[in-house]
């Protein structure tokens, strides 16, 4: 049940039957939400009423809505009437000869227009603002040879004075649940700013604590730069033989903080770095500002060396855990228009903190994408966390994402863990494969979602987590909603933000500077020549496919450094790897022919001939160098 009181929100509806069926579905979901009958002027006085009663959330139909906006600058929900409500009504219409007079207060919608076009019906808009030019267009309807009106209930009022027939038409029930759902989450949201700014009033109450416990020194002077505040960091920083320091000027205290210059400008001046007794520190100086004019000044002082160390033992661990992302954007090699624009995308996304959810085939480097847009966003100093959900067993996923609370089963660890979700506080969390999350889990990821909190297994304590989600998958996902095996509500909630992650195969001749950059890191010590017939080889994919994308790409560069080591030639290393491409093409596509101008036959026998000659056709010496045994090296020379 919704906690707010029952004054706060009510439904005006203008007609009855539109009131008991808003009240049914309020009781059906236990709301506290009050429902009257009025329209136009009646309900502006009814509000104006229940405002002073503390109502200040208002559902209402459409012409009733903005007039309690205007009259009374309040939150009014409109109960939208959709094209498909006139039908009843216009099949009725369609059984009358002449003209049909449609009276709303907004303009009429083009689909109602179409509806009427294709069932032969004439009709004629009237829009009216308020009761007296509502009962003018019925008079005007009337005049203009009307046979038959249709509209909402206060036209209806005067076409029953007139004894002009009329059909009502009411908004559907589903367009009523629609306004009330949107009623529910305005105020939750109201009530969820007014609980922030309680909360940020109780912080304000524990200043002194925070200002005594934390490890910055902190030093605050009033107006005239007289010293009001020091914690007791800060009094150890200071020289104590002049002490007190309270009511003394700042330049006395401690000479060349240039305090006084922010007194004077009102600019904050961050992250400056000064020297004081030999200790080089790190200030921030933050002018307080109240009611336009400046009433001080707060320094804070932290020493660099153990703020360097602090910061090296923080990214030392998160290491150590696997918690970092070690891509940027700019290490996604490529210059292709389809790359380049993904990669634009990305760093667009990254601003934002809304989820993003990455498509692509096995391979594309989702991951890569994924790490890169946490490194571009402002959560880069907080931790990454990957999981792969399809590495979790169903048992497994729900205690490694919540954690568990102690002794909450069988061999749980004592005090409890934290889950992914936990440790990915202040970060990302990137979940790879999520179309495969099991269906009972899909529920509880939704709650993470909405309401950004968590319970432990077991546990009886929420904990808030500020966690921005990437998803991944190279699966169809709405292929999945519509099969029932993903939720679509689960859907709407994580694809909030796409990114396609193009294959491998669209990218152009993106895979040339790929396989280099990779080949420079497998093998750093090759010669140029190698690194010429590298690239000779790697040239000769230019009509593949790619079907493994990025990681069949290495597959392939790091097969061409073990050949190449080998020692085998250009033409025995392509010959060998376009047999495993013609392998691997898919089925029904013609193989693509090799490259190579003499068959695998061939090459091997010059090579064993060329080996021959430079060892005087001496069998031991020459199997050695080819790295055969001396019987394989007969029948070679045989065939």
């Amino acid at each position: 049940m919704m906690s707010w009181k029952a004054a706060e929100i009510c439904l005006i509806a203008p007609t009855e039957d539109l009131a008991d069926r808003a009240r049914t579905i309020i009781r059906r979901q236990d709301l506290a939400i009050e429902v009257h009958t009025a329209a136009l002027e009646e309900a502006v006085t009814l509000a104006r009423g229940l405002m002073a009663r503390k109502t200040w959330l208002f559902i209402s139909r459409r012409g009733t809505r903005d007039l309690l906006e205007k009259e009374l600058n309040t939150t009014v929900v409109n109960i939208p009437i959709e094209a498909s409500d006139y039908i009843p009504a216009i099949r009725q219409a369609q059984k009358i000869q002449g003209m049909v007079a449609f009276f709303s207060y907004e303009a009429i919608s083009n689909e109602l227009q179409t509806i009427c076009y294709l069932m032969h019906i004439h009709m004629r808009h009237y829009h009216f603002s308020d009761s007296g030019s509502c009962r003018s267009c019925v008079e005007q309807a009337i005049r203009d040879g009307a046979v038959l009106g249709i509209g909402g209930i206060i036209s209806a009022k005067f076409a029953e004075e007139l004894n002009f027939p009329y059909i009502v038409v009411e908004s559907s029930d589903s367009s009523v649940a629609q306004a009330i759902e949107t009623a529910c989450q305005i105020y939750s949201l109201q009530k969820a700013n007014e609980h922030k700014q309680e909360l940020l009033e109780i912080r304000l109450e524990r200043y002194r604590n925070i200002l005594n416990y934390t490890h910055d020194a902190i030093i605050a002077v009033d107006a005239q730069g007289r010293v009001e505040v020091t914690n007791r960091v800060a009094e150890r920083m200071l020289d104590p033989q002049r002490k007190p320091f309270e009511g003394k000027a700042i330049e006395a205290v401690l000479p060349n903080t240039h305090i006084t210059d922010v007194l004077r400008s009102g600019h904050m001046e961050t992250d400056q770095i000064m020297n004081i007794h030999g200790t080089l520190v790190s200030t921030n100086r933050i002018p307080i500002i109240v009611n336009d004019q400046i009433k001080g000044v707060v320094a804070t002082f932290q020493d660099v060396k153990s703020l360097q160390s602090a910061e090296r033992s923080i990214r030392i661990k998160l290491h150590e855990k696997g918690l970092t992302a070690k891509y940027h954007l700019s290490d996604i090699v490529g210059s292709s228009k389809t790359l380049r624009s993904a990669k634009e995308l990305a760093d667009n996304f990254a601003d934002s903190q809304f989820t993003i959810m990455l498509y692509g085939e096995t391979g594309t480097g989702k991951e890569m994408f994924a790490q890169s847009i946490h490194n571009a966003s402002d959560r880069r100093d907080g931790p990454f966390v990957a999981v792969n959900c399809t590495a979790l067993s169903k048992n497994l996923l729900e205690s490694e994402l919540f954690g568990y609370a102690d002794s909450s089963f069988t061999g749980a660890k004592r005090g409890g863990k934290p889950g992914l979700f936990e440790i990915a506080h202040s970060g990302t969390i990137f979940l790879d494969e999520i179309g495969e999350l099991p269906q009972e889990f899909q529920a509880q990821f939704l709650r993470v979602l909405q309401e950004k909190e968590i319970r432990r297994v077991g546990g009886d304590t929420v904990i808030p987590v500020d966690i921005r989600v990437i998803g991944a998958t190279n699966r169809d996902l709405m292929e999945r909603v519509e099969k029932g095996e993903f939720r679509r509500d689960l859907y709407y909630r994580l694809n909030v933000l796409n990114l396609m992650i193009p294959p491998l195969r669209d990218r152009g001749d993106d895979y040339l500077q790929i396989a280099s950059s990779i080949y420079r890191n497998v093998a750093p010590d090759r010669s140029p020549t190698e690194n010429a017939g590298f690239m000779e080889v790697m040239k000769s994919y230019s009509g593949y496919h790619w079907p493994g994308n990025v990681r069949e790409l290495n597959n392939v560069v790091e097969r061409i450094c073990l050949l190449q080591k080998r020692g085998l030639s250009q033409e025995l290393v392509l010959e060998s790897l376009w047999a495993m491409a013609r392998r691997d093409w898919p089925a029904g596509l013609p193989a693509p022919a090799s490259p190579a101008a003499e068959t695998l036959d061939q090459v091997e026998r010059s090579q064993i001939q060329a080996a021959m000659a430079r060892n005087g056709g001496n069998i031991t010496r020459t199997a050695k160098e080819l790295r055969i045994s001396r019987s394989t090296l007969y029948r070679k020379l045989r065939s």
